[in-house]
């Protein structure tokens, strides 16, 4: 990737760095978070397989993705090898745990990784990451406004009118605290808080201004309020913390380095002082100290059964004994079902890809200078990554989030591929005006600025 010189003295790369985002990428921000955020219970039926709003939108953009992400100019990164190791292997324990249901297993894999290569191919460089942004913006204040509206009318509007149209089973209002939980078009109201984290993380970093920052990420904590959940709300406050920390210590780059080691440290502590850390960490996740109790439970009879089978799990199967009550109930926890289901390799890749979407992308000073914005957006989408990974404790994804992880960690690593990039070319820059001086014994050139 050969760097040029405009005319004013400031030097930017060429070839896939410089090139402006095209109507096809906007079309696909649009397509793929409307078909996020539309309910899926809209389903259609085409040759027997069902087909979700987000599944459609993946079967639309996923041939186009891959001619995109495969063009001259882009690179893979270690995130794309451990996604599709994820992948494999979910598709892998399935076909040798529960073989009859290959279709719900494949589909898993549409949603998140077709989710991922969608946005590692249309999301990359700052013109397409607005673009995304300003189709979350519209999606996200539509999202929020019909929760509002459940609120106001004490009834599930969206969902049980979808469910309407299609034949299905309605939903009874739910309270926790005399508060109705809102669903909006999302079907369970810890997946619809969630969404409205994972948003106002971005619109947190996104904004330029600090009336911008307040009206929509203040929108999104009104609207994970109306969720009345436990993980939104802990995972929105810690969303909220690290923001405020980050900007205390922005001179510092060694803030995060700080602020990891006290999160090691803190977990190390747990570890050593409680006789069960993770139930003790999943019952303090919850408002509802009964809710956490049921939790635990889950979980201490989830590590047994994940013990029997670790490698490949159950499938979709039922995997709990006759009589055993947490055996057969529900578990609220991503990580755990994907280890029930498809062994404990799974969760491992997909832990592991979610870290290497950011891992060692942090910014030198220089950095910072060549463009602010893809900065702050490095680090909202790594924020994000964490509220999945952290709210996945004691929440399952499914359907249109599972999709939205799968994009969320994608963009991160459009953004990771982006950095990298523009590093080799500032090195390749260096080198190029260092060459002639050193070579003719001339010393270091000066470059000519802006003139005056």
């Amino acid at each position: 990737m050969a760097p040029r010189l405009p005319a004013h003295g400031r030097l930017v790369a060429s070839g896939a760095l410089a090139r402006p985002a095209s109507s096809a990428h906007g079309a696909a921000a649009w397509l793929t978070l409307i078909a996020c955020t539309t309910p899926a219970a809209m389903t259609i039926f085409i040759g027997g397989s069902k087909f979700t709003p987000g599944r459609v939108a993946i079967c639309l953009l996923l041939f186009p993705a891959l001619f995109e992400l495969f063009r001259k100019g882009r690179h893979l990164i270690l995130s794309d090898l451990l996604v599709c190791l994820t992948s494999v292997w979910i598709v892998a324990a399935t076909f040798s745990a529960d073989p009859e249901s290959w279709s719900s297993g494949f589909a898993l894999v549409v949603e998140f990784l077709g989710g991922y290569i969608v946005a590692r191919a249309f999301f990359f460089g700052r013109p397409a990451l607005e673009a995304f942004i300003g189709a979350l913006k519209f999606v996200t204040i539509v999202v929020i406004a019909l929760a509002a509206l459940e609120h106001l009318t004490q009834h599930i509007v969206t969902y049980n009118l979808v469910a309407a149209l299609w034949g299905l089973p309605s939903f009874g209002p739910e309270y926790r605290y005399g508060m109705l939980r809102a669903f909006s078009t999302f079907p369970h109201p810890i997946l619809y808080g969630t969404f409205c984290v994972v948003a106002g993380a971005v619109f947190l970093y996104s904004e330029r201004s600090l009336p911008g920052r307040v009206l929509y990420t203040g929108g999104c904590f009104f609207g994970c309020v109306l969720a009345v959940s436990s993980a939104p709300l802990m995972s929105f406050m810690i969303v909220l913390a690290v923001y405020f920390y980050d900007r205390l210590l922005r001179r510092y780059p060694w803030r995060w380095y700080l602020l990891v080691t006290v999160s090691i440290v803190l977990f190390a502590v747990v570890f050593a002082v409680a006789n069960k850390p993770v139930s003790w960490i999943v019952s303090h996740l919850t408002l509802d100290p009964s809710t956490g109790y049921f939790r635990v439970a889950t979980w201490d009879s989830a590590f047994y059964y994940i013990g029997l089978s670790p490698y490949v799990g159950y499938g979709f199967e039922a995997y709990g004994e006759v009589g055993d009550f947490f055996g057969n109930a529900s578990v609220d926890s991503v990580w755990l079902t994907l280890a029930l289901r498809f062994g404990i390799p799974a969760i491992v890749f997909l832990f592991l890809a979610n870290v290497a979407a950011f891992y060692r992308s942090g910014e030198g000073a220089g950095d910072r200078r060549r463009d602010p914005y893809m900065s702050r957006m490095r680090t909202a989408f790594t924020l994000v990554l964490v509220v999945f990974m952290f709210a996945g404790l004691t929440v399952h994804y499914w359907n249109n989030i599972w999709m939205l992880w799968g994009i969320c960690v994608g963009v991160r690593g459009s953004l990771q591929e982006h950095y990298l990039a523009a590093a080799r070319s500032a090195v390749s820059q260096r080198r190029g005006r260092s060459w002639p001086a050193h070579a003719l014994g001339l010393g270091q050139p000066t470059m000519v600025g802006r003139p005056r």
